[in-house]
């Protein structure tokens, strides 16, 4: 699948997904959707998930179908630990510091212990790296773009970890 992020003239981004079967599903987004979108994308690529968010749209899901009325009933478990996974880490941008995978790891368990009631796989070290070095890269792509302009990147990106 062919991921297009494109920077609005009007400050309003658009996410596209086009499918290898050449269908496509699209959404504007408010504006601090596309590095959430790339933190997915991220932590989607890295650790090998392919029934998240954007493993979903490949499937043939459409953007849209995620804010329907009992969405989250149908959707598989990995939705909701990547949306926690990606929860702590968008928070933690805005932290003194970067955290350890060890503090990821406990934010992470914690929301999750309250939604599932079951532990997940810890991320390693190894691997919280990858993710932040692959969200950076693509992070300073999205800000160098020109209103206007579109990133695009194919999912899955796999990591070697």
């Amino acid at each position: 699948m062919l991921i297009q992020l494109k920077k609005g003239r009007d400050g309003r981004s658009t996410l596209a997904c086009v499918r290898a079967d050449g269908s496509r599903t699209w959404a504007k987004e408010h504006p601090f959707f596309p590095l959430h979108d790339l933190t997915h994308f991220a932590v989607e690529s890295v650790l090998g998930f392919d029934e998240a968010f954007f493993g979903l749209i490949a499937a043939g899901w459409e953007i849209d179908d995620f804010a329907k009325p009992g969405a989250s009933a149908r959707m598989p478990r990995p939705v909701l630990l990547v949306e926690h996974i990606v929860g702590v880490l968008d928070r933690e941008r805005v932290l003194s510091r970067p955290m350890t995978a060890a503090e990821v790891n406990e934010a992470v368990e914690a929301s999750l212990s309250l939604k599932l009631g079951e532990p997940f796989q810890a991320i390693t070290d190894a691997q919280l790296k990858a993710i932040r070095v692959l969200w950076r890269d693509l992070a300073a792509g999205w800000t160098q773009l020109a209103q206007g302009g579109t990133l695009e990147i194919p999912f899955p990106a796999r990591a070697a970890v």
